[in-house]
This record gives C-alpha cells, structure tokens and sequence, in this order.
C-alpha cells in the first residue's frame, strides 16, 4: 500500500486526532461504520475502470462495457469459511492473517466480514497495515507478525496494535519505550524450527520474565510458527510442537494467548488446545477458501473466495500455421477462431502459464495458445463454426480460476508455485468486485469496497461465482 515518505501510514492520511479516534473504535468495539446487530446485506458493490474503446475488427454488436479483468470476491465465502475455521479450532479463538491486503481479496472488506463472523484476532505482516485498518476504524486485536523496529514502537502504542518479539534486542527496546501511559501489548515468538523468526527456545524464560516485570508492558502472546505443518506424514512439525511445548512449560509468568498453530497445522495436527492450554489459532490460506493443497481443503467444507475473470477483447479467424504472440512459438494446427483476452502477466497472471494453461469461456475448457504478454493472452477457441468458437463474442468472460474452475491450485501448477502466490499475485490494477458487502451501500466509509485502484461505484447485475 502507498505510503507516505515517512512510513507512518497510507498516503493521504490525516495527521490530526488519530490516538483518540482509535480509542473511540476500539471502546465501541466497532468496524468502521459498524454497529452491533446488523445483519450481512445481499448488497454489492462493483469497482472498475472504463476499458478502452472496443477493437472494431469484429463486427459483432456486443459492447465491452466493463473492465477488461476483473477479480470478484465472495464475503459471504469469507465468513463461511471463518465459521468452519472456528468449529475446527476446538474453543480456541481464530486469528484471521490478513496480511497482503487479505492475500490480494481486499483487506477492508474481508476484515469487516470476518468481524461480522465473530473474529476479534488478526494478523498483518507489517506496521502500515495495521494503522491503515485502524484507521478505518477496526477495534478487533490486531499483531503484527514481523520484526518490529525500535523507531517504530510508540507507533504500535499510538494505534495499539500487538508487536511481535523476535529476540532480545527488540525486548530490551520494549522495556525502554513502555509505560503505563503508553502501553506496549507484545507476543513474544519462538524459533521452534522455522529459522524466520523468534528467540532461541532456551533464551524465552529470561525475556518473558524481563518484560513481565516492565511497567506499560502487557504479555500478550507466545507462539511459534510451523514449517512443514502442510505437508501431511511430516514429523517435523511434531518435533516442533514438543519443543515448544517444553518453552511453555518452562515458562513461569502469566500470558494472554498462547498459539502455534496455522492454516497446516489446524488441519494436519488439529488444534492444540489440550496440548498446553492454546488460545489462538492463526488461520490465512483458509479464510480464503483454499489449503496448501487440494487434498488438505478437501478435509474442510472451505469455499473458494476469489473469481478471476477476463473479458474478449478481441476475435479473429486465422488460417492454419498462423504464430501467435512474442516469439512465434505456436502456431495455429489449423484454421482457428483467437480469442484475445484482456489480462496477462501485468495482472498478475504468471507468464509461465504460457502453454500450459486453460480457461472456461462458452461453457469449454479451451488453451491459453503463446506466450502470455504484460496486458493480453490468446485463448484457441477452435473451428470458427463449432462450439465453442460460435458462442464467443467480443466482451464475453473467461475465467481464469474461480470456485468452478479452472482453480487457484491449478494456476499454481501450471506456474510451478504455490495458490498463495497466486491469490496474493493478482495485481493492484485489477479492480475487486466484492459482493454480499456489509453495510446497505455496499461500500465502506470512504465510499470504495477497497483501498487498492482508483474506480468509480455502480451495481453488479449478477454476483460472481
């Protein structure tokens, strides 16, 4: 997100009575423009910039009214999703990691409707994201899972946010900055195993007892990160379970929450509730709808949030052994019907899906053909008169992935990645369509569903699938 160049938060920020509109929220216990009670609208809200004048090759009468991409986003996904991670979380409380603006689905939205589904814990990766969701009035807990550093810390009091502490040096900077007049809430995070972050196992009982004892220092969390949790049979995760199990035991003053478990831990070891008295789980890839892999989503009854779609922009018919797009690589095995789509790498569309790939347009799976450029691809719809060539018009959509296929995980593979990647890759030019928006107007107080392009507001005719 845009900041200013002083690293205090989103461009355009005011300056004046942030401290006491925080307060303000967070006394409320409000979102924004939130108020208790209020039930999940069917309203929605659309956002997107014109699309150029339409190509005139094609002569057929469909107009390309609407953004060339276009990435719909299901808040009522969201919050089924959030509903499922609570029952699985065995008592405990959810933490809902929106960090990446929600992995790319639009952090506004998807924090007002997890707020609407009962989470009260989220995790960002870095400090502006947590003032930007203040800012918009969020009261729920908020950690910021990375590394702070010490300039930063009147800040996380100024905007009370959770800091995490990674090591000894950033606990010794807590204790000098804390006071009781501007309180520091702080997790102090392990290195089980994952080697990102966290003191030595060995080293917490000191720290823990150091910032216990400071005054304006609030013992918020301990906790850890796994790194094979997603990858079911491995015994690693286990071997940092028992580890971090032994630092909890070994640690002798009183903490909040204690947490170990993600989105792979949740569904591959459970839980841990019973294991040391855990409080939080911390769930990402899953409030968006997905695992690490398919055969992990399928333990859960997760929905897909995101629909990424294309429209034609342009059509043609060409003879056999015509090239298509930078290098001439492939070309037509016989006379064909092109279809031009408006999205490609600068979108966010991984260029390595270039051959591999496949999209749903006319009710047919059909091929990505040549190499995906910065702004277009070209989808081979078949013989100009056959199905599904003769059910293509200019302005039509393709789906490039989305609940009904193709999906996240298949991009992933065609792209040899991750659908965390893939979620989080969708660029900031392309406009996020969010529909079931919680408020009447389907918008948020600054009259956009989301903080990311510059768009104009009018009503969908038909949700995104």
């Amino acid at each position: 997100m845009p900041v200013d160049s002083t690293g205090r938060g989103p461009v355009g920020c005011e300056a004046g009575g942030r401290g006491e509109h925080v307060r303000r929220a967070i006394g409320a216990g409000s979102f924004g423009n939130h108020r208790p009670g209020r039930r999940l609208s069917c309203a929605c809200s659309l956002i997107f910039a014109r699309s150029p004048v339409p190509f005139a090759i094609d002569r057929s009468p469909h107009t390309v009214g609407a953004a060339p991409v276009t990435a719909t986003v299901d808040l009522a996904a969201i919050q089924h999703n959030a509903g499922v991670l609570q029952e699985r979380a065995g008592g405990a409380d959810v933490m809902a990691i929106i960090k990446a603006d929600a992995y790319g689905h639009g952090v506004r939205p998807v924090a007002r409707a997890a707020y609407e589904a009962g989470i009260r814990h989220y995790g960002v990766a870095r400090l502006p994201e947590g003032v930007h969701l203040r800012e918009a009035g969020h009261g729920g807990r908020i950690l910021v899972l990375g590394a702070p550093a010490p300039t930063q810390l009147p800040r996380y009091a100024e905007y009370d946010l959770d800091l995490t502490v990674p090591s000894a040096d950033i606990a010794a900077a807590v204790v000098r900055h804390a006071s009781p007049e501007a309180p520091l809430r702080v997790h102090v995070t392990v290195d089980t195993g994952m080697g990102r972050l966290g003191l030595a196992p060995d080293d917490v009982p000191a720290v823990m007892t150091r910032l216990a004892d400071a005054p304006g220092v609030r013992l918020a969390g301990l906790w850890t990160h796994f790194a094979t949790a997603d990858a079911p049979g491995s015994s690693f995760a286990q071997t940092q379970l028992d580890r971090f199990r032994a630092v909890v035991d070994a640690v002798d003053v009183d903490v909040e929450h204690v947490h170990a478990a993600n989105t792979g831990g949740l569904l591959t070891i459970g839980a841990p509730t019973h294991e040391f008295d855990a409080s939080l789980v911390r769930s990402g890839i899953a409030l968006y709808g997905l695992a690490a892999t398919p055969e992990l989503s399928a333990r859960l009854d997760l929905r897909p949030a995101m629909r990424l779609a294309a429209r034609v922009t342009h059509l043609k018919t060409v003879p056999a052994g015509t090239p298509i797009s930078y290098g001439a690589q492939w070309e037509a095995p016989r006379r064909t019907r092109i279809a031009t789509l408006g999205i490609g790498y600068g979108d966010g569309y991984p260029r390595r899906c270039s051959g591999r790939a496949s999209v749903r347009i006319g009710g047919a799976s059909c091929p990505i053909v040549g190499t995906i450029c910065m702004d277009m691809c070209m989808v081979d719809l078949g013989p100009p008169n056959e199905a599904p060539a003769t059910r293509v018009d200019r302005g039509d959509e393709a789906v490039l992935f989305g609940p009904a296929g193709p999906t996240a995980y298949d991009v992933a593979q065609w792209s040899d990645t991750i659908p965390y990647e893939i979620l989080c890759g969708v660029s900031p030019r392309v406009p996020r369509r969010h529909v079931n928006c919680t408020d009447e107007n389907g918008t948020d107080e600054n009259g956009t569903d989301d903080m990311r392009a510059p768009s104009r507001l009018t009503r969908p005719t038909a949700s995104g699938g």
